[in-house]
């Protein structure tokens, strides 16, 4: 089992979260550990080769930071999006440690890390589980159909028929 604590990030990534707000998506990064200072911060969002900039601001909210930003929703399709953040007058932009999962009418979704893992069936879903499904299934409908033999020649068959399968079937 994997353990359920956020990984290191510049932001605090348990408080920061993603929402809809009317025509906007609003993503809040709570506890942002700016490099570069907090003069005019812009918010890029990323996807493939498209890009949308947010508006962005620092806000203090019960005693704490809180970067906030703003997009269109309407420019944002389906899919993960990276985050940019950008300080005025800074050489190079800084990858937030989150990414945006947009679905269509679906809530808005923070996801954790600057990459995501690439995805993988779960085992359930391998050949070896096919392969014992189909053998099942085989052996249900052969047992029906070998009712009407006598024991001994049902038997026989049986075998064979399982000799057969494992040969096909590997």
């Amino acid at each position: 089992m994997g353990s359920s604590l956020p990984p290191t990030a510049a932001i605090d990534l348990v408080s920061s979260y993603a929402r809809r707000r009317g025509a906007d998506v609003e993503i809040v990064l709570a506890k942002p550990e700016l490099s570069h200072g907090n003069q005019g911060l812009s918010l890029t969002l990323g996807k493939a080769r498209v890009s949308v900039p947010a508006s962005a601001e620092l806000v203090e909210h019960d005693g704490e930071q809180r970067l906030v930003a703003r997009a269109p929703r309407s420019r944002l399709t389906d899919g993960t999006w990276s985050l940019v953040l950008k300080t005025a007058g800074a050489d190079r932009s800084e990858r937030v440690d989150a990414r945006l999962l947009v679905q269509g009418d679906r809530p808005l979704v923070l996801l954790w890390g600057a990459t995501g893992k690439s995805s993988r069936l779960p085992d359930r879903h391998s050949r070896l589980t096919r392969t014992r499904r189909v053998a099942a299934v085989g052996g249900a409908a052969l047992d029906r159909v070998l009712e009407v033999l006598p024991p001994e020649r049902a038997a026989t068959v049986r075998a064979g028929a399982r000799t057969f399968a494992r040969r096909v079937l590997g």
